[in-house]
């Protein structure tokens, strides 16, 4: 019984592959369309020199994001118009991480929910005493357990222009982290990887970014902050904390591993790529 299950799976796993050789042969991304999104988007640069990445890492980077529009559903609400521009520049953002990991990372959830802009969405909290708190919060993106993601499409826009703040890899980052089951802010490692090593680079990160603001700050676009630092989103918790680390480490790597260079150390070493080499 064991034997035919794995047959079976071993033929679905071909077919799936045969069927992704297709798409990359007959639906390619437009070469216009493509170059536009590398070009437009700073944080793509990288790949384009060095042992970081290089030409081969910007092919690999189209083919999964030829594959990520095959397989995922763009679904607009609330008037919003989704073009050819904004599914592409989505496409490549969600697949930067996906270099050294694999679309299969991604096989979990098949939905982009894209609002026009941030939308509020009632929060319900318990403090340490045990007070419920109620309140209402803006999103500018989410990303649901087990279901889609939802993304403003203004955010969308602001992201991708090298100044820390990116929607989509935050959002992204969401669904890596809970492939496990668990948003903790420690997706499943890879084999050698040590989750202490792990645990122990971004709590001690985590904490000394705490003790340095007096509360979690709101989430704001690039285009409202001010300073250097790590975004004080981050501190809203663990899971935030690694969300907003994977936006930095692709749009601001040399900030994230100038403030927290153990974090970036891991992060590296997960995502296989090292966006900070020549």
């Amino acid at each position: 019984m064991a034997w035919d299950i794995l047959a079976a799976m071993g033929i679905l796993s071909l077919l799936k592959d045969a069927r992704r050789r297709r798409i990359l042969e007959r639906r390619p991304i437009d070469d216009e369309l493509w170059d536009w999104a590398i070009r437009e988007h700073k944080i793509f640069r990288w790949l384009g020199s060095g042992a970081a990445g290089g030409s081969g890492d910007r092919g690999l980077l189209r083919e999964l994001s030829t594959l990520f529009l095959a397989e995922k559903t763009f679904d607009p609400v609330g008037g919003v118009e989704i073009d050819d521009e904004l599914r592409v520049s989505v496409a490549a953002q969600a697949c930067l991480p996906l270099l050294g990991l694999g679309l299969e990372w991604y096989s979990d959830w098949s939905t982009i929910i894209v609002t026009p802009k941030e939308y509020d969405v009632r929060k319900r909290d318990t403090d340490e005493a045990g007070v419920v708190h109620e309140y209402d919060d803006e999103f500018a993106g989410e990303a649901f357990d087990l279901g889609p993601v939802a993304l403003s499409a203004v955010d969308i826009e602001a992201s991708g222009w090298g100044d820390g703040y990116n929607v989509v890899i935050h959002e992204m980052a969401h669904k890596l982290d809970g492939r496990d089951g668990a948003y903790d802010g420690c997706p499943p490692l890879h084999r050698g990887m040590d989750y202490g090593a792990w645990r122990s680079a971004f709590t001690a990160a985590y904490e000394d970014l705490r003790s340095r603001l007096d509360r979690p700050a709101p989430r704001r676009p690039r285009s409202s902050r001010r300073g250097p630092r790590l975004d004080p989103y981050a501190a809203e918790s663990p899971d935030e904390f690694f969300a907003v680390c994977c936006e930095y480490f692709y749009e601001r790597p040399a900030l994230l591993r100038s403030e927290y260079p153990d974090v970036f150390a891991q992060l590296a070493l997960f995502f296989r790529r090292d966006p900070t080499e020549d």
